[in-house]
């Protein structure tokens, strides 16, 4: 019969296999691989709920105010587009989406297009750091905590101090 002792060494080397596991999920995770390399990602493409994105909007609006005709709404790493296409049918905006993996550039693109959204939104294929921001109203960052750093500073150059930044998930200083 086991030991309360040799339980607690199983439970323990147990917990740091899955954690190690875990880790190693994570990182090939947060990596695009394709023909041409590897690229680190902020954060795996992890699509948002159309209720939260729906409830998002409806707080924002209530505490800052709908964006206009006129703005631009910017989502770092847009994944499939769902936010770019909720934001400008509530609000009538411009988008920008950019976004590092060609599969999710297309299919935001093409469901732009079914929509016959094509005119306000633009979808870029690249790094979300090297992407000019300068004239968003909004931006929308999806990112791991230890990946925020980097762009919030980059936010930090690149927007006027009118803009807003939404990070979901995980809060940050911008």
């Amino acid at each position: 019969m086991a030991t309360s002792r040799t339980m607690e060494d199983r439970r323990g080397r147990l917990r740091r296999l899955l954690l190690d596991a875990a880790r190693d999920r994570a990182g090939a995770a947060l990596t695009l691989k394709s023909d041409v390399g590897e690229k680190d990602l902020f954060a795996p493409f992890s699509p948002s709920p159309p209720a939260l994105i729906e409830a998002v909007w409806a707080k924002l609006e209530r505490e800052h105010g709908a964006l206009a005709s006129g703005d631009l709404l910017v989502d770092l790493g847009c994944g499939d587009g769902r936010w770019l296409v909720s934001g400008v049918n509530r609000f009538g905006c411009n988008a920008l989406g950019v976004e590092l993996d060609e599969v999710l550039v297309q299919r935001a693109r093409g469901e732009a297009q079914k929509l016959g959204l094509q005119h306000k939104i633009q979808v870029q294929l690249g790094d979300v750091m090297l992407a000019d921001i300068s004239q968003a109203k909004l931006v929308i960052v999806y990112a791991f905590a230890e990946s925020l750093a980097g762009i919030a500073e980059r936010l930090k150059e690149q927007l006027s101090a009118d803009a807003s930044v939404l990070s979901i998930g995980v809060s940050t200083s911008c």
